[in-house]
């Protein structure tokens, strides 16, 4: 396809009725900023998206705006059973105006975005209805996983199947990533599993929450963690080569090693504070896998893959989530990959990696009736072709995690630049919440924004539950930075996961 024209340059000017001014590319001028601020797509929201750091008064007006209009509500997403009961996890977008998207694949529950979805219920509502709907998140894991994924994990452990390679059929063999949510079934549908670090996500949640003292571990879910530890250790997670956060290319990722590496310091800090003395795993699976990830993890960083040297990626967006919440790498190297990050970040949000094919310009148009359509390796190499630089889809959830680790740095240093790098990153999340022209309704959190026919518009998974939960997670970050708050709730424990 023609290569599309580059957003206009940064002007002043009242957008055309029905357009809104962000879609077209016009920002702030601030040459010296990391990313561009453009207008709000919402004018109610204009005046939080600004430089100048909010006042705690503001955040508070900002916040019951929000929840007024129901942006934030996850609650619409919560899988139900047939008798209308929630079953504990959530599907990966919510209900919008142009249904419910049971249709889609995106209908599914992922162990990665249910994790992280329960831990910012819990951080942020850590003695309410967010901490009961994280247990519960999480317990319908941990029940899919025993009932349906361990005997998976034992044939792999005791060498009766070989899941590592590059071979599709091998992917099924895995522990599933992806289940029905309203039955707590295996979806039977083919599907790239190999995804380590969603079960690094689950490990690290399920154990938080027991740090916490909210979610004790009982015998099943000890047991489960000894399995999913030696299920890593006997695959070198530390070598394998897995889909990564975007279920995509083989290649050796840092953002799968992030939590399997968060998974394992989290678990001995568990067990020194319990006093357990039986592990549930091998006697030095614990120690082996802290080792072999934090020395393969700092070979890789800030880079997001280096081997096989076809998929080298400098840049991803999936290593925020190594900053924060995972807070697994130390402050120095949380750094340099803010500085990498720049390289992905749009005129709206931000790119997961540079050529990335997904959602690209006109998808829907070149990829047919299902945008969510899964993609093997070399399938991936067809839909590569499709991009031209520049047409990346943009997405929402990075922007509102680069603004809380910019809060967590501001919080423990002090430093004024931080706290004005956590308002940007809080103002472009807010400026990119749907106007009214969105044909799946207002006041919404994205999934992305992709070029369709000329013009920017939110992709279909919308609202992404997601980008909902991260935005909760920023404005909670940015509230204990207006407070002067330095240190996590009453009842909570910082991620025991710092990479020392």
């Amino acid at each position: 396809p023609p290569r599309a024209p580059p957003p206009p340059a940064p002007r002043r000017r009242r957008p055309p009725r029905g357009t809104s001014a962000m879609a077209n590319g016009d920002a702030a001028p601030a040459a010296e900023l990391p990313a561009k601020l453009g207008a709000a797509f919402r004018p109610e929201l204009a005046k939080y998206c600004r430089l100048e750091p909010l006042s705690l008064e503001e955040l508070k007006s900002v916040k019951a705006l929000l929840e007024a209009k129901g942006t934030l509500d996850v609650s619409r997403a919560k899988c139900k059973d047939k008798d209308g009961k929630p079953t504990g996890p959530f599907s990966a977008s919510a209900a919008n105006a142009k249904g419910d998207h049971s249709g889609s694949s995106m209908f599914g529950s992922w162990l990665r975005d249910n994790c992280i979805i329960a831990y910012g219920l819990f951080l942020t509502d850590p003695d309410g209805q967010g901490c009961e709907d994280a247990k519960a998140c999480i317990n319908s894991i941990a029940t899919f996983l025993l009932t349906h994924e361990s005997h998976r994990m034992e044939l792999v452990i005791n060498g009766h199947k070989n899941v590592t390679g590059t071979e599709p059929q091998t992917w099924m063999d895995r522990p599933h990533i992806r289940f029905i949510g309203e039955t707590g079934l295996e979806d039977t549908k083919w599907y790239n599993h190999k995804q380590n670090d969603a079960l690094g996500y689950f490990m690290w949640t399920r154990i938080q929450l027991a740090l916490a003292g909210k979610l004790p571990l009982d015998g099943p879910h000890y047991k489960l963690l000894g399995q999913l530890f030696d299920f890593l250790r006997t695959i070198e997670c530390w070598n394998d080569l897995d889909a990564g956060h975007w279920e995509e290319h083989s290649a050796q990722h840092a953002s799968s090693m992030g939590p399997c590496l968060a998974a394992t310091k989290a678990f001995k800090e568990l067990i020194e504070q319990e006093g357990l003395t039986l592990p549930p795993c091998k006697p030095d699976t614990l120690d082996l896998l802290e080792k072999n990830l934090k020395e393969q993890l700092g070979l890789v960083l800030p880079n997001e893959t280096i081997k096989p040297a076809e998929h080298h990626r400098d840049a991803d967006s999936a290593l925020i989530f190594l900053c924060y919440p995972l807070a697994v790498v130390p402050d120095s190297m949380g750094l340099q990959i803010l500085e990498r990050l720049q390289k992905v970040m749009g005129h709206i949000a931000m790119c997961r990696y540079r050529k990335d094919s997904y959602w690209c310009k006109d998808y829907k148009d070149k990829v047919g009736d299902d945008p969510t359509k899964h993609f093997t390796d070399e399938e991936l190499k067809e839909r590569d072709a499709m991009l031209q630089p520049g047409e990346e889809a943009q997405w929402c959830l990075f922007d509102p995690m680069v603004s809380a680790y910019y809060g967590k740095l501001y919080q423990s240093t002090g430093k004024a630049e931080y706290l004005n790098m956590q308002q940007l990153f809080l103002a472009r999340a807010l400026a990119a919440i749907t106007g009214d022209d969105c044909e799946f309704g207002p006041w919404m959190c994205c999934e992305a924004y992709y070029l369709t026919k000329g013009v920017w518009k939110p992709n279909d998974n919308t609202p992404l539950v997601w980008t909902q939960i991260d935005l909760k997670m920023a404005l909670h970050e940015m509230e204990n930075s207006l407070s002067g708050v330095k240190k996590r709730p009453a009842g909570m424990k910082r991620p025991a996961s710092a990479m020392s």
